[in-house]
């Protein structure tokens, strides 16, 4: 056989194995194929779109605090900051910082913001903008998983201050985004206001009523016994008629012992029939004196009683009533205490240079985590190739 023959066979095997040539090959040279699949094309891409693809993005931000003017019993230097400033309401923070990220926040965004259009301006590269890729695209759901990756909270648990980033391809978006957050924010604190206070005053407002109904059915009890009774006041009714009664008997007595003067020295005086007909209607009334403040029936000690009762279920009214007023000015004040609010130390910004994407630093990450990753997976086929010689 001539080697021209010898020559075409050993090509003709090389060309009928081609995938078992590939496979020599990459065992031949598994570290420039390694190197270009793990570090070289990820670098690449990073380049090609950080450098080339991606669109600028603007941050708008505000930073407020949550706090409330509680006052607590405290000692030591607490006590003094309570005394002298106003207290984080941390729990209120914390509810506002979740809220921010909620599906209600954006429905309330919705409203009076397109969040769809801001986030496919035209400009948007086609990786990072709303609905890129996504079946659902057009799904509310979608755009809330979107969203709330636009929009950065972040709570410093020291200092109490929360920090929210709002980013968007424009920077009249991302501030008008950020504007109606702190808006909504601020209507939510005004709701947990409203109901707090509810709650903090339901009960002592419930006394506060009953005490009150109390108060006004004493007074109409009292006012219906002295229509009854017929007298304003038993009591004075009493006096005056112990009054008039004394000095009834005392002119009864009086009379008496001039009647009987005068039958001891004059029998026959005509002025004694006048004078015992004096005496008999004094003692008559007298008599009746005594039965208006004793008798059985109508009598004035069962109406001074009945009314001594009635004085008294209105003064235990009026008790009441002055503790339930207490109470509710106590649970009013301590209310005021715990109202929240949100004091901003910055406002929403209107940014002037687009914060993202950190395209060098992106890029360079990017490198940096392939280049780990190349030598990871480089030294574990090392070890697995040496492995296998050996065995």
């Amino acid at each position: 056989m001539s080697a021209g023959q010898t020559k075409l066979q050993s090509l003709s095997a090389a060309s009928g194995d081609k995938p078992g040539a590939v496979r020599a090959y990459l065992s031949a040279h598994y570290g420039r194929v390694l190197f270009v699949l793990v570090f070289i094309l990820p670098t690449l891409l990073a380049l090609i779109y950080f450098g080339l693809i991606a669109s600028d993005r603007y941050i708008s931000e505000a930073r407020f605090i949550v706090r409330s003017a509680n006052k607590p019993a405290a000692q030591g230097a607490a006590a003094y900051l309570q005394d002298f400033g106003i207290m984080r309401a941390n729990d209120d923070a914390f509810a506002i910082a979740d809220y921010i990220q909620s599906r209600d926040l954006m429905r309330a965004i919705e409203k009076t913001i397109d969040l769809r259009a801001v986030y496919t301006r035209p400009g948007a590269d086609v990786i990072s903008r709303f609905g890129r890729f996504s079946a659902d695209g057009k799904t509310d759901e979608a755009l809330f998983r979107y969203f709330i990756r636009q929009v950065t909270v972040e709570k410093d648990p020291e200092s109490g201050i929360t920090t929210v980033k709002v980013s968007a391809y424009r920077p009249e978006d991302a501030k008008a985004l950020l504007d109606r957050i702190v808006e909504m924010s601020e209507q939510r604190v005004n709701q947990l206001n409203v109901r707090a206070r509810r709650d903090a005053l339901a009960d002592s407002e419930r006394a506060l009523n009953e005490a009150t109904r109390r108060l006004a059915q004493s007074t109409v009890d009292l006012t219906r016994y002295r229509e009854t009774a017929g007298t304003v006041d038993p009591r004075e009714s009493a006096v005056a008629t112990v009054e008039r009664g004394s000095s009834l008997r005392q002119e009864l007595a009086q009379l008496v012992v001039n009647l009987q003067t005068m039958v001891a020295r004059a029998p026959g005086n005509p002025a004694i029939p006048a004078l015992r007909q004096r005496v008999a209607a004094l003692s008559a009334q007298v008599a009746a004196q005594q039965g208006q403040l004793t008798g059985e029936r109508d009598s004035l000690s069962g109406k001074l009683g009945g009314y001594e009762q009635q004085l008294v279920e209105q003064a235990m009214a009026e008790k009441s009533y002055e503790a339930a007023q207490k109470q509710f000015d106590d649970a009013r004040s301590e209310a005021d205490r715990q109202q929240v609010f949100i004091e901003f130390i910055a406002r929403p910004n209107l940014s002037d240079d687009p914060l993202e994407p950190r395209r060098l630093r992106y890029i360079l990450t990017t490198a940096l985590l392939a280049f780990w990753a190349f030598l990871i997976f480089y030294l574990l086929l090392s070890g697995s190739r040496e492995h296998l010689n050996m065995s």
